[in-house]
Formats: structure tokens, sequence, C-alpha cells
């Protein structure tokens, strides 16, 4: 943002890439007029299991091959990192680093309007409606029909996230 001598912007991530413009944002919230965290929920705020000696999302990402990983879910995250030529190496780096839950009590220094997009079917973001509630000026949108994959490229994603930016103009929250 400093290279490109931006001043304040609207950010949206997707997954870890909501970690990251959440990251952003709490680092220095004047900079971010709206912020928009897609395909995560309440499981960002909660503590999560302990193992039960599976294979982990950085295993994962790291192992030799798709068919080395045992786990559904793991299996589907590591073919579409493939798909689209992800950096598994960074991804691993970065999902080993993400178990931690998030201190909501952080989230009162972020003033401005956040959204929540999450797919309707989408089982590891945890309850959407939990995480907006932890913002001041928290809003979730629920993409029917759609999981943690298929809602990325989906038109519904699109449309919250135009809809979101567009309601912000009218000034719901009153600023």
């Amino acid at each position: 943002m400093n290279y490109l001598g931006l001043g304040q912007v609207d950010l949206f991530g997707y997954s870890m890439g909501a970690r990251t413009v959440l990251a952003t944002a709490l680092a220095d919230p004047n900079r971010v007029s709206n912020l928009i965290l897609g395909g995560v929920g309440g499981a960002m705020i909660t503590e999560r299991p302990a193992s039960t000696g599976g294979m982990s999302m950085a295993e994962a990402m790291l192992a030799e091959s798709p068919e080395d990983i045992t786990e559904p879910m793991l299996k589907s995250f590591r073919q579409f990192a493939d798909e689209q030529g992800e950096d598994r190496k960074a991804l691993a780096a970065c999902s080993a680093s993400a178990n931690p839950p998030w201190n909501p009590d952080d989230f009162l220094a972020l003033q401005m309007p956040v959204l929540v997009v999450t797919g309707q079917r989408d089982s590891l973001a945890g309850n959407p409606q939990a995480l907006a509630d932890a913002f001041p000026f928290g809003k979730v949108a629920i993409l029917p029909g759609c999981d943690h994959f298929n809602a990325i490229p989906h038109g519904l994603t699109k449309a919250a996230v135009f809809d979101f930016l567009d309601g912000v103009e009218d000034d719901p929250w009153g600023r």
C-alpha cells in the first residue's frame, strides 16, 4: 500500500487471504475503509480441537502426491491448490501459523464496516454470523448452495461484495 501510494483502501481476502487482510486491518485500521472476509466464520475465533493424529493442512500441502492424503477435505484443498498453480510451500507455512484463534477483543479497534461472506455449505468456516458479530460494524452474507471452493468464483460472492460496497456508500452505519 505504501509502495503504491495508497491511502485508505477496501480489502477483500478469501480463506487464508481473509487472515491476511484481517491482520493488515488490525495493524493499521485507519488505512482500511471496508473489510471483506470470505470463506471464514466463527472458527476463526474459537479454539480448535486438538489433532487426533491425522494429517494437518501444512502436511497435506507438502505431501509428495495428493494420493498420499487420506482426509477428503485436505485432499480437496491440495487438489485445488495444484489446479490453481499455488505455491504449496507458502500455503503450508500460512496454514501452520494460522492455528491459534483470533482474539475478538482486538476487533473493537476496527471501526470500519466488515462483511463476512461464506457459502451455506462451507463446513470449514464455522458460523459466519458469530464472526460478523465480533466486529462493531459486522455484517454477514451467506451464499446459498455454495461450499468453500465453489464460492470463490461464484457470481453470488461478487454480488454480495458489490452490494456491500454499494451499501457502504449509502452509509448504513450512520458515520
